[in-house]
């Protein structure tokens, strides 16, 4: 009877190790599994002297598994998850940046500031003014589509990112739920190898998603821990549940759930490459995009707030909705300075010009109107939550830079006028003295002449204003600006000032509150060209002189784009764009070369690990053959003696 139990050991080995087989072969495509092979040592059933009987038993199903290997996989997994996962959404912005189309952001700038060159040769054609309207629209069209399109890619990194934390919850409880079922299989004496290989796959899954540090090693331990960027997201069959934050400032975060404070700044797996695209990458770009939005707003608006169209000084202005708090916390800069209004009478000509003060840190929309209302024969009021502005009958108002005809302080003695002309052609605001020297009568007396002075006090300009000249004559004093002397007499050391004013704005205040600007908007997703100039082109703010034609404000808006300025890092607004586009596609560049090095990575250890663990199915093949040989030799074995047994039997 003993020779039949050594011949049974040998079939239940046969029978488990082609069970084994059948395992591979079944699995031999399925991802994360590890080939199992059958441990086979010999049994000893009994001992006659020095001869040991025995037949042959399965002592232990290997898991073929290099842990090392395993867990250097799932380290790799989570860097090529971030990178990966930046290279896919930064390369969906590059599209949007692409200048390949005839209608890119270069294009729209390049065409805009040409369109506002070819007008100042015909400061006066409908056509040509029209032609900037429509130029200005595609400009702004062109930073509402990349504006809108980050911002719905940042949204749709939200919903994605939210959608990876309860990924992560999910695989961390199917973790959990499987540390629980291989402790109790392994308490029970049996093989959790299968289950061990589907943790395993849970965890490379997880490690895709969220930088993990696994205690104990991968497939080594009966149960697991896991800590993700510091959190411990599964101890043992404990699950600590996370989800997804957003800061004040717009950042994403991962914390654990009910937590007051989140993390920021992961490192490593998809959701990290998330919170750096919404954190710190799609939100500079998006900044940058903002920024030249912004210079090119301003910049335009402070000089066309400044102006008048084809139909002259207003009878009224309505700005754009903006806050009641104080003007430093405005979405567009307001500065400590000043504006200047000019009050015109319509029956006389004479225009009287006021300055507001303005102070960002204490001065609101509110008080700012109720200086213009104080003025007399305007009235301002704030509509909704914007500035209002409108002149009385018999008045108009503007906010022209050229020079007033009346002096602004006069202190002459003498019976001669002064009256002056012109477009100051300075950089900044001054006040320029104009000085006696000498006694007598204007155009008769000689030696009589008027000394020019710039505000810091240099001489800039000497005119004879006695013998020689003619009375009433405009002589030139530089800067673009004239003077006349009437007939009269002249007292020395009599002297008149004239306001030069560069810009009537210095606060920025007026761009700001939107009263007679081209653009609305104070970003690239909402910039937009003022509806009332998109009706109405011939209000195209191109003069600075009351007489209108002069188109200086068209040359001035045009030369923009050759100027550089300090928020777009001394570049101008074309090269700054250039920067943008260049460095979007630096980073992809690096991002294609890290995750095409990880990816190399990842087959060579791939490789690695198919050595190991793969199933090959020419091996099992070959091992089928050599068990089903062994099958059939114990059967022989059983039935021989089987045999014997029954010749035995007859016999006796």
């Amino acid at each position: 009877m003993l020779n039949f139990s050594i011949s049974l050991t040998g079939l239940n080995v046969v029978q488990s190790a082609i069970e084994l087989v059948g395992t591979n072969l079944s699995n031999a495509g399925s991802e994360g599994y590890h080939r199992q092979d059958p441990i086979i040592r010999p049994l000893c059933l009994n001992t006659y002297g020095v001869v040991s009987i025995g037949g042959a038993e399965i002592t232990e199903v290997r898991r073929m598994i290099d842990n090392l290997l395993e867990m250097e996989i799932v380290r790799q997994q989570s860097s090529l998850g971030q990178a990966s996962q930046e290279l896919a959404t930064l390369e969906t912005i590059e599209s949007v940046f692409g200048e390949l189309d005839s209608e890119g952001m270069n294009v729209a700038i390049s065409h805009f500031f040409d369109s506002l060159t070819e007008l100042t040769s015909q400061p006066d054609s409908q056509a040509l003014r029209e032609q900037v309207v429509w130029a200005a629209d595609g400009l702004a069209g062109q930073f509402r589509n990349i504006g809108r399109f980050i911002d719905d890619v940042m949204e749709h990194v939200h919903l994605q990112a939210r959608q990876y934390v309860e990924e992560v919850n999910s695989l961390s409880n199917e973790i959990s739920d499987l540390n629980q079922q291989i402790t109790a299989v392994s308490l029970r004496g049996g093989s959790a190898n299968m289950l061990k290989d589907r943790r395993d796959q849970a965890i490379k899954e997880l490690a895709d998603l969220i930088n993990i540090e696994v205690t104990g090693g991968v497939g080594l331990a009966e149960t697991t821990t896991i800590s993700a960027n510091g959190m411990q997201v599964v101890t043992g069959t404990s699950v600590m549940t996370l989800e997804l934050q957003t800061t004040s400032d717009g950042k994403l975060g991962i914390a654990p759930e009910g937590s007051p404070t989140c993390n920021t700044s992961l490192s490593g797996g998809r959701l990290a490459g998330l919170l750096a695209l919404n954190n710190d990458i799609l939100a500079d770009i998006r900044s940058s995009m903002d920024t030249l939005a912004g210079q090119i707003i301003t910049e335009v608006n402070q000089l066309h707030v400044q102006g008048v169209g084809k139909n002259g000084s207003f009878d009224d202005l309505t700005g754009v909705s903006v806050s009641s708090e104080t003007l430093d916390e405005w979405s567009l800069d307001v500065g400590a300075g000043s504006f200047f209004i000019r009050v015109i009478d319509t029956n006389t000509g004479i225009a009287t010009r006021h300055e507001i003060a303005v102070d960002p840190t204490t001065d609101t929309i509110a008080t700012i109107q109720a200086d213009l209302d104080a003025l007399g024969n305007i009235s301002a009021s704030i509509v909704g939550s914007a500035l209002h502005i409108e002149a009385n009958a018999g008045y108009q108002f503007d906010f022209l830079p050229a020079v007033s005809a009346q002096p602004l302080a006069d202190n002459i003695t003498g019976t001669a006028e002064a009256t002056m002309s012109g477009i100051y052609e300075g950089d900044e605001n001054q006040v320029f003295t104009c000085t006696v020297a000498g006694d007598g009568d204007v155009g008769v007396d000689s030696g009589l002449v008027l000394e020019v002075r710039n505000g810091a006090g240099e001489l800039v300009k000497t005119v004879n204003v006695g013998q020689g000249y003619a009375a009433g004559d405009v002589f030139d004093i530089g800067s673009g600006m004239y003077v006349a002397i009437s007939t009269g007499s002249l007292v020395d050391t009599d002297n008149f000032t004239i306001q030069a004013l560069a810009r009537t704005d210095t606060s920025g205040f007026l761009a700001a509150a939107g009263i007679n600007t081209l653009f609305s908007g104070d970003t690239a997703a909402n910039i937009a060209v003022r509806g009332e100039i998109l009706e109405s082109p011939q209000d195209l703010a191109g003069d600075v002189s009351a007489a209108g034609g002069d188109g200086i404000n068209i040359r001035e808006m045009a030369d923009i784009v050759r100027q550089t300025f300090a928020a777009l890092g001394d570049t101008s607004p074309q090269d700054y764009y250039g920067q943008i586009v260049a460095g979007v596609g630096q980073t992809i560049a690096v991002r294609q070369a890290r995750v095409a090095s990880m990816e190399n990575i990842m087959r060579q250890l791939g490789t690695q690990r198919e050595d190991i663990s793969g199933v090959d199915l020419n091996d099992e093949a070959a091992k089928l053959i050599v068990l089903e040989r062994m099958y059939q030799a114990i059967s022989k074995s059983i039935s021989t003696q089987n045999q014997m047994l029954q010749f035995l039997f007859d016999i006796i």
